[in-house]
């Protein structure tokens, strides 16, 4: 055994590691929405996974990073959840659902011209996606429902009855917020929710129907991956939308009258105002976390290991009274005594709740002690490269083999610019980072100082290496959008059109089958 191995398997991370293996792992990070396929209905699906998990372990990547799959609804923001279990019916395959009749079939052709759309109508082809699977379920209801395996998937699950609830009564009330329900609905009794039940259990019944599928499908992926050597990672928002049937189940864990944001910086000068509600940590440790045990446990059937988005929320959250500014927030709790205990006490939780390796999003203003906690705990943070100085010193770039081996090497993140636009639009640094590589500085990378920093990010003393599909597509021009902001999933703290419905250029069939793509990334590990 390693030292590195020694050190990893006396954390109480041992079960994870072990399943995973102490060993340079890379991949590639995808919001699943963005991909198209020939047989695709709009939007990237479960089963389009498979072809993607075949070229991973083809050119030697074992790991696919997926944003969020949670159930959105109306909210193209996957980090934006009504629930924080059920998954977005948006991504079922529908093509291959089982008992197809000739009719919907000839349906599912209506919805192709969303596959040459260039960013996602996120709003008409959900729309459209949730007529059929309306049809569908008229014709398939009463076969899938004999099916041994829907009666286990209810009894297992019992967040469902509350997320089916919720649901219905969101749709009767034509999508208003829970809060604007009539009052013996907006906060139901026991006695009124069992009422519910009873009275709404006939339309319920379709969303049972609907995540048994999606369960399925992406169970089968995960299977797949299994066999191939290629795991899944899934991303658990720490936070979930104020309209979800989270927080109207259960109000208790909740703390209503702040809301989480950012603290004013250097890269956000006025801060963010998420409008999360936060948590009553003392209600949920009485009840011994067993919200966030479910939620963790429904993720473990469908992924290997998981990004804790925004883990240093778990030692403090910025909690901003509503409608004011960020300015006017502060940190809950403000004692770092208690945030170092309150975070250590939760990882502990999240550990020891399953057998999926964490890993940590700790960007941004990061206390020493959360991060000596994490690799205390064995739980993996991130490191992107442009980041990655020696602030307090002359403001170099570290090393690549300084970084600590529980860690993700990466270029860039969803609510990042890609390395092209960084280079573009942050001239300072980039031509700052060129000096130290011994790089002439242009407005645009060359493909050599793109392979490069790429290249270097597979190489670096991080154990995981992940980059976003489109900072590789960059290296071949045509795989990839002309204008370089095309290329951008989000804007973080903004609502604008183009966020969360980004689309890759070409189809997957075209990207999987492009030699020189796959002569790069072959050569770049």
């Amino acid at each position: 055994m390693s030292s590195l191995e020694h050190t990893l398997f006396n954390t109480i991370a041992e079960k994870a590691w072990k399943k995973v293996g102490v060993t340079h792992h890379h991949g590639i990070a995808i919001p699943l929405i963005s991909i198209r396929t020939k047989s695709s209905s709009g939007n990237g699906e479960f089963y389009d996974l498979f072809p993607l998990i075949d070229y991973c372990a083809n050119i030697g990547m074992d790991i696919i990073q997926l944003l969020p799959l949670n159930d959105s609804d109306e909210d193209p923001s996957p980090y934006n959840a009504l629930s924080s279990c059920a998954l977005h019916p948006i991504y079922l395959s529908l093509n291959k659902l089982p008992y197809l009749t000739d009719a919907l079939k000839q349906d599912l052709h209506l919805l192709e011209k969303f596959n040459h759309t260039k960013r996602i109508d996120y709003q008409a082809l959900l729309s459209a996606k949730k007529l059929w699977l309306k049809k569908y379920l008229y014709v398939a209801e009463d076969k899938i429902k004999n099916e041994k395996k829907y009666s286990e998937f209810c009894a297992k699950n019992q967040w469902l009855k509350e997320y089916a609830l919720f649901k219905t009564l969101k749709e009767k009330h034509h999508g208003k917020h829970w809060k604007d329900w009539e009052p013996h609905l907006s906060t139901p009794s026991k006695s009124e929710l069992k009422r519910l039940e009873r009275a709404e259990s006939k339309n319920m019944e379709a969303y049972f129907l609907e995540q048994y599928l999606c369960f399925k499908q992406l169970k089968e992926v995960k299977a797949y991956g299994t066999k191939k050597g290629v795991f899944l990672k899934g991303d658990i928002p720490i936070l979930v939308s104020p309209n979800s049937a989270d927080v109207w189940f259960h109000r208790e864990f909740f703390d209503l009258t702040h809301v989480a944001g950012s603290p004013p910086n250097i890269f956000n000068p006025e801060g963010q105002y998420w409008g999360f509600p936060i948590y009553h940590w003392k209600a949920m440790e009485e009840n011994h976390y067993e919200w966030w045990k479910t939620r963790l446990n429904v993720a473990k059937d469908l992924y290997d290991i998981y990004r804790i988005d925004h883990i240093m929320g778990l030692f403090r959250i910025w909690a901003i009274p509503p409608e004011q500014s960020p300015i006017d927030g502060s940190y809950i709790p403000s004692d770092l005594a208690l945030m170092e205990a309150q975070g250590r006490s939760l990882l502990e939780t999240f550990v020891h709740a399953t057998d999926m390796l964490p890993i940590g999003e700790d960007l941004g203003n990061t206390p020493l002690f959360a991060r000596e906690c994490l690799s205390k705990l064995g739980v993996s943070g991130t490191r992107v490269l442009r980041w990655e100085r020696d602030w307090e010193g002359n403001s170099t770039w570290l090393p690549l083999d300084s970084y600590s081996p529980a860690s993700l090497s990466t270029v860039s993140t969803h609510d990042l610019t890609t390395l092209t636009l960084w280079w573009k639009e942050s001239p300072e640094e980039a031509s700052a980072y060129a000096k130290e590589k011994g790089w002439e500085y242009g407005r645009t990378p060359t493909e050599e100082q793109l392979y490069a920093i790429l290249y270097d990010s597979h190489h670096t003393s991080s154990l995981f290496h992940i980059n976003l599909l489109q900072e590789y597509l960059a290296l071949t021009p045509e795989l990839t959008w002309e204008n370089p902001e095309d290329e951008r999933i989000n804007y973080p703290g903004t609502v604008q059109e183009c966020n969360w419905t980004y689309c890759y250029k070409e189809p997957l069939e075209v990207l999987l089958t492009h030699q020189k793509l796959q002569e790069n990334l072959k050569s770049m590990l």
